[in-house]
């Protein structure tokens, strides 16, 4: 009887879990893809706007030096 216990306790958890493992198989290579392309473009962007600032901060301390 315990033996029957046990496999029918078995069966409850394995049955309870197998809805979170059918979420396991979500192809998410596209929005990974999507973030690093976006994160690619963010980062070129952050570079572009410090190189305006540092650049003119420069040619002020440039033109105020001579």
């Amino acid at each position: 009887m315990n033996t029957m216990k046990l496999k029918v306790g078995a069966g409850l958890v394995a049955g309870s879990l197998s809805p979170l493992f059918a979420f396991a198989a979500v192809d998410t290579t596209d929005i990974v893809s999507t973030i690093g392309e976006a994160a690619t473009a963010g980062a070129a962007i952050g570079v572009a706007v410090l190189s305006m600032h540092y650049g003119i901060k420069l040619y002020k301390w440039i033109k105020g030096a001579g």
